[in-house]
């Protein structure tokens, strides 16, 4: 009599595959503002637009943008790996918006590994001359 139990596909002897997510990772971000807009320009590197998402709800900003392996870096397609220092992960980062941000004209746009946020002002927090009349 044998003590080895066989593991069979399909049963409940069968370990679970849990999906590896990568790890995730706060980007670098600088803050400007003009007399028009916010801006945040966000460090992510290897970020694709696909992998890009840009959210805005109940007065919080989310970026999220995933980094996907370099071309050719792939298991199994340069051989076995030795030592590996660029791995996919995720950048994910949250802002509160400060109210007089029109959210309906906020723009997103991925140039070289930096994500470029704009947050206009709404008319009522732009700056304005008043004009003096003579009475």
């Amino acid at each position: 009599m044998s003590n080895t139990t066989a593991i069979q596909p399909g049963t409940k002897n069968q370990p679970e595959r849990v999906e590896q997510r990568p790890p995730t990772v706060m980007p670098l971000v600088d803050v400007f503002e003009n007399a028009n807009e916010l801006l945040l320009w966000a460090d992510v590197p290897g970020a694709v637009r696909d992998g890009v998402e840009v959210h805005v709800d109940k007065g919080q900003l989310t970026l999220f943008a995933r980094r996907a392996p370099e071309p050719g870096m792939e298991p199994g397609t340069r051989g076995a790996p030795v030592e590996t220092e660029q791995r996919p992960y995720d950048y994910h980062r949250v802002f509160a918006v400060p109210s007089g941000i029109d959210a309906t004209k906020i723009e997103a746009e991925l140039n070289a590994g930096v994500l470029k946020v704009r947050l206009p002002k709404s008319e009522a927090l732009k700056p304005r001359r008043i004009e003096v009349k003579v009475s």
